[in-house]
């Protein structure tokens, strides 16, 4: 912070106690940094559970207050939660409330104008709920941290807000496994060309999409294998009946799903390639990861995607949905080894130069200094174009 005070409490809201996306990693993360650079970071979880785990070994204190939905829990409990969230940020000395979803600055925004402090809401998601919705959350915010570019056009609210700020996430240091022990962690074996999918395995992350790419790669690689890496409801019928569509087109045993693995930043060097073909995304974690990892990403060209990836440099983009384009940008790499090498290479740079952890820290660190330096103005409500913060330069 620009006046050095080691005492300033940044009360940081949570809806989430596990590790369910990469927002919840980076909330960590962030709190973690601005804890090293002297603020005081206080976070506002539900209850116990992988992230508050996680918490702890970053040596940052959590304190549990669910926040129920306002559908659910209109009335009483909502009003409740909001006043005990009012006295823990009283009782705390809570300098800025951050909020890190749209129900979390519902709650914040109002617990902030109550107790007149500044709110921060972290915008991480490339399509609102509505856009009523996102009116009301600008009207309660002071800022908002849009991690893409991409997120910070997704309304007419956000966009117009003069107080909307670019802070794309960045990543720490991941110690990755090498390729033989990746491989062996994920019980595969070390010789075939093998794509992964990292993230939830879903409908809008493109699982059907990465399913049919398989089959275009294995006319060029026929021993290929495809690992969705990532929570999967084992129940529905999708997850149960995807082994036997692969056997059906003569790719019998050559789908796995791995499951949710806490240490699934470490594995990536298991893969040959990622892919990544979401239907709608704001910057994915998965993606920056992969290519820290030197592994060459094929991703949708949606979203903030694009803003990590320089197609044909840093990898390779096809269109959203277009599971023949996907296939035949994964059958590409794996006939081209010297194209997968090319793009695994630039696109390490690029994300050591422009996703690192201590670049988000310094473009947040610079928000909370609009906020709470002496003599600030109250939320900006007028109307402006969207920035990109000072010390975040355009990647």
């Amino acid at each position: 912070m620009s006046d050095g005070r080691p005492d300033r409490t940044i009360l940081f809201l949570s809806e989430r106690s596990d590790l369910f996306g990469g927002g919840q990693r980076s909330l960590c993360d962030l709190a973690h940094g601005l804890g090293r650079r002297g603020l005081n970071p206080r976070v506002v979880v539900p209850g116990p559970g992988p992230m508050t785990d996680l918490l702890k070994n970053l040596g940052i204190a959590w304190t549990a207050l669910p926040l129920p939905p306002i559908v659910s829990g209109a009335g009483l409990g909502s009003l409740l939660a909001l006043l005990r969230l009012v006295g823990l940020a009283r009782r705390e000395n809570a300098d800025l409330l951050h909020s890190d979803s749209p129900r979390t600055a519902l709650y914040g925004g109002l617990a902030a104008r109550i107790l007149r402090r500044p709110h921060v809401w972290h915008l991480r998601a490339s399509r609102p709920s509505s856009h009523l919705a996102d009116r009301v959350l600008v009207a309660l915010s002071d800022r908002i941290v849009s991690v893409s570019r991409a997120a910070a056009e997704r309304s007419p609210a956000v966009r117009g807000f003069a107080g909307t700020r670019v802070v794309r996430t960045g990543l720490p240091d991941i110690p990755f496994l090498t390729r033989a022990e990746a491989r062996a962690a994920l019980d595969l074996p070390p010789q075939p060309f093998v794509c992964g999918v990292v993230g939830r395995v879903e409908e809008d992350k493109g699982r059907d999409e990465a399913l049919a790419a398989l089959f275009a790669l294995r006319r060029v690689a026929p021993s290929a294998l495809l690992v969705f890496l990532g929570p999967v409801d084992g129940e529905s019928r999708w997850a149960q009946t995807a082994a036997l569509r692969a056997a059906a087109a003569g790719a019998a045993g050559a789908v796995r799903l791995a499951g949710s693995r806490p240490d699934a930043p470490r594995l990536l060097r298991a893969f040959d390639l990622v892919l990544h073909p979401s239907r709608h995304e704001a910057l994915p974690r998965a993606v920056i990861e992969a290519m820290l990892a030197g592994v060459p990403v094929v991703a949708s060209a949606v979203g903030g995607i694009p803003e990590i990836v320089e197609p044909g440099v840093s990898g390779l983009l096809v269109p959203p949905g277009h599971a023949d384009a996907l296939g035949r940008a994964a059958a590409r790499i794996a006939s081209d080894p010297e194209l997968g090498r090319r793009l695994a290479e630039a696109g390490a740079w690029r994300a050591r130069e422009q996703f690192c952890v201590d670049r988000m820290i310094e473009g947040i660190a610079g928000v909370y200094d609009e906020l709470l330096r002496p003599g600030r103005t109250p939320a900006l409500q007028a109307r402006g174009t969207v920035k990109e913060h000072p010390r975040e330069a355009r990647p």
